[in-house]
Parts: structure tokens; C-alpha cells; sequence
């Protein structure tokens, strides 16, 4: 009953979603504020982003995050992430894509280039973690892009992904609930067989 009332939590624990991407109006009336994620419309991590909505007409195209400063833009082993302002038709978007290093399925340079695409580089403003660390694009002023991925410190392996933690954290925990029933039965037993010899003892 213990075993599984713990594992419950934990199951729980790991299956809590993370933020989705979406964009607000900003207070002032004029633009929008878009934080955009690295999970799915299901709040799980994930290298390709919901297709979330803009509320507003931006302008189609691609904007590249590289992973350092001078890093080659045409080389798209040195991309992290790629924001895609996705064309309804005429050069205009009203809906956008997150995709993200490992899901293979980043756009070409030219396709990138061909579209008047914008590099920026990828900065981090916590510890590496894809929900705390933002990189900002503001092409107009007033609609603000905040795009949360980690930076390289988080891509290189050095700082594991929020789920990983989880997972790990998890099994640690499982792994010293069962320890710790472990000798608590094994502790019943002998007692058990200690009560059972003293009363044969008294019997005779």
C-alpha cells in the first residue's frame, strides 16, 4: 500500500507539464509579448513547439539563435533554435513554430537567407535550464519575443533537462522507499522468528 501510494506521487511528480508556448497583448494596447517554449500543446518537453497563435500579423521568416557570438551563420551546426514565423500566404504570419536543436528538421541557410532572415545570438539569464532562460527578439519595439531555450551551458550536457531531473530525482526516491520497506520486513521477519523460538521455549 506505502509502495504504491509513494510511486502515485511520484508518476505525478515526472507527468507535471511545463509551460506552453502562446502571446498576450501587451497592457498598453500596442503589440504583443510572445513567450515561446520548448514543449508541446500538451506542456511536454519536445524540439518542435506548439504551433502557437500571434494574435497579431508579423511579418513571415525565420529568426536563427546561434550558439556563440561570430559562430558561422551558414553553418546550421552552430543554430540552438530557430523561431518560424510560418507564411499564410502574401509574407505574413499569424502563427509561429519553435524548433529546436535535435529535432533535425531545421531549415536550410539558403531557405533561411532566401526568407531575409535575422541571426541573433542565444544568451542566458539563469542556469541553463530551457524553462528559465530566455533570449529576447524584438524586431519592432513593441512586439517582444521571449524565446526560452537554454543556452550552450544546458547543450553541451553539462546541466541536464527539467524532465531528466525529474526522472533521476525520481528513481532515487523509489529506489530508497523500497531500501527502507525492504528492512523494515526483514526486521518483522526476525523479530517474528525470535517471538516464535521463545515461545517454544516456554512451552517445554
Amino acid at each position: 500500500m506505502k509502495v504504491g501510494l509513494w510511486l502515485g506521487v511520484l508518476v505525478v511528480t515526472v507527468a507535471r507539464a511545463a509551460p506552453v508556448s502562446s502571446c498576450t497583448a501587451n497592457m498598453s494596447g500596442v503589440g504583443i509579448t510572445c513567450n515561446v517554449f520548448e514543449s508541446d500543446v500538451s506542456g511536454n518537453p519536445s524540439e518542435m513547439s506548439n504551433i502557437f497563435s500571434l494574435g497579431t500579423s508579423a511579418v513571415a521568416g525565420y529568426v536563427v539563435l546561434l550558439e556563440a557570438s561570430g559562430a558561422d551563420q551558414t553553418n546550421v551546426a552552430n543554430w540552438s533554435d530557430v523561431l518560424h514565423f510560418i507564411d499564410d500566404g502574401g509574407g505574413f504570419a499569424s502563427t509561429a513554430q519553435l524548433l529546436s536543436d535535435g529535432c533535425n528538421c531545421f531549415p536550410s541557410f539558403a531557405t533561411v537567407n532566401a526568407a531575409g532572415g535575422a541571426f541573433i545570438v542565444e544568451t542566458q539569464t539563469g542556469t541553463g535550464d530551457d524553462f528559465t532562460d530566455s533570449t529576447q527578439y524584438s524586431p519592432s519595439g513593441t512586439d517582444v519575443y521571449n524565446i526560452f531555450s537554454g543556452a550552450p551551458v544546458n547543450e553541451t550536457g553539462d546541466v541536464p533537462e527539467p524532465a531528466s531531473v525529474a526522472l533521476l530525482g525520481g528513481g532515487l526516491v523509489a529506489s530508497m522507499v523500497v531500501e527502507r520497506l525492504g528492512r523494515h520486513c526483514a526486521f518483522r521477519e526476525a523479530r517474528g522468528e525470535s517471538e516464535t523460538a521463545r515461545s517454544q521455549v516456554d512451552t517445554r
